[in-house]
């Protein structure tokens, strides 16, 4: 982090304290609860689906929700549905938060507008089980000795910042986690930063299973219906590497003709932090489609319309794991990658799935998999389900625990 834009962030913090603390003065409805996603930008993830939940069914309790966003495609889109939205950086956004007894995130501060949320109940629900460690906790923000150097110069001054202006970096008061293998890996990175943790299953996973059939369906003589793959790769040293150059595509139409020989099309979607870069023609046309991350396009929303899932150290595959969806790991930088770029919470890169080392490798699995039904990594996948979920919900479901918990802690009837 450049020392212009921590000084900008200070000044910044210093200039909204008065009216921060002015906010712990307004009284709270407890049963108005403000939803927000990534960094107010999109509609998506666990917060996503706990609102719609709540829109639905109000949680037994009567309990209003609204939706906080900066983005203009969100909120337009939300209006259109009918839904409560407003925008965290108008006036109306800032008194609705300001009256709401508990904002609920998938990622920092600002997925709501945080002087407004400062007296709030907190309630973290994050954005996936992670494979590759924090880079905060235990990566490099670059390379080499002088990227360590930066990284614990970056984590003082996070640590400064939570005592001087806590609105800037909230403590949560109620951080969920999907399993105790999260509660492990998860935790680490939001030590000392929440005040309560829960093991409450995944809502995710809940909503996936009820879309998704874990039967891949029968290939039979004459049938010319499309397989359909997604490759969702995550990004390279936070997209300051060129994926493309780490996993480099074919020359020539060989990527089309082996999608054409095994019958199926391919939709790539590129991590957020990798969509600057320059994607080869060959992945955008014919067989395969580039698609955009639109603010509204929750890429989990549509999981269940693909039959297998190409990925390399991307955390989506631990949230298709209970599904049952074949997954193919398309990872040929995976020893550069543990060393010089985040690296992984184990001490090797252990995956429940063929690792393949080009891309024609891995679309002679897919043909394997999708065309003549060999599997044999199934039962790893189930054991991996196994270590990643291992104390899923129980009798309730992780929305029922998350909203009774937060309805507990809250006194709500």
């Amino acid at each position: 982090m450049k020392m212009t834009r921590i000084l900008k962030r200070v000044s910044i913090d210093f200039a909204w304290m008065p009216l921060a603390l002015l906010t712990l003065l307004v009284p709270r409805n407890r049963k108005l609860w403000a939803f927000g996603s990534s960094n107010g930008q999109k509609y998506a993830d666990h917060s996503r689906m706990l609102f719609e939940n709540l829109q639905e069914h109000g949680g037994g309790a009567d309990i209003r929700v609204v939706w906080s966003t900066k983005s203009e495609e969100v909120f337009h889109e939300l209006m259109g549905r009918g839904y409560p939205v407003i925008k965290s950086d108008t006036l109306r956004g800032f008194l609705t938060t300001l009256r709401a007894g508990v904002c609920v995130y998938t990622h920092y501060a600002h997925d709501h507008n945080r002087i407004a949320a400062f007296g709030a109940y907190k309630l973290q629900l994050w954005h996936g089980i992670p494979l590759k460690r924090f880079k905060a906790v235990s990566g490099l923000l670059e390379k080499g000795k002088a990227g360590r150097q930066r990284r614990d110069f970056h984590n003082w001054m996070l640590n400064v910042q939570k005592k001087i202006f806590p609105w800037a970096n909230p403590t949560w008061d109620l951080l969920v986690f999907q399993s105790n293998v999260d509660r492990e890996r998860t935790g680490t990175a939001f030590d000392g930063t929440y005040r309560r943790g829960l093991v409450a299953g995944s809502v995710r996973v809940e909503n996936l299973k009820q879309q998704f059939s874990p039967q891949l369906p029968e290939r039979k003589a004459g049938d010319k219906k499309m397989r359909r793959i997604l490759y969702a790769p995550t990004h390279r040293a936070l997209g300051h590497e060129s994926l493309f150059e780490k996993v480099p595509v074919p020359v020539g139409n060989i990527l089309h003709a082996e999608l054409q020989r095994i019958g199926a099309t391919m939709d790539v979607r590129l991590h957020p932090f990798q969509e600057g870069e320059a994607v080869p023609d060959i992945m955008k046309c014919g067989p395969v489609q580039l698609v955009a991350n639109s603010a509204c396009d929750d890429i989990y929303s549509g999981l269940h319309d693909f039959d297998i899932l190409i990925t390399d150290y991307s955390s989506i595959f631990i949230d298709v794991l209970p599904l049952g969806m074949p997954v193919i790991f398309l990872a040929p930088d995976h020893l550069e990658y543990s060393k010089d770029d985040q690296g992984f919470f184990s001490e090797t890169f252990s995956v429940p799935g063929p690792v393949a080392l080009t891309w024609e490798e891995a679309l002679i699995y897919c043909d394997g998999v999708l065309n003549e039904g060999k599997d044999p990594w199934l039962e790893s996948r189930e054991e991996a389900a196994r270590f990643y979920f291992d104390s899923r919900a129980g009798k309730k479901s992780a929305m029922e625990n998350v909203i009774s918990t937060v309805m507990e802690e809250l006194r709500i009837e």
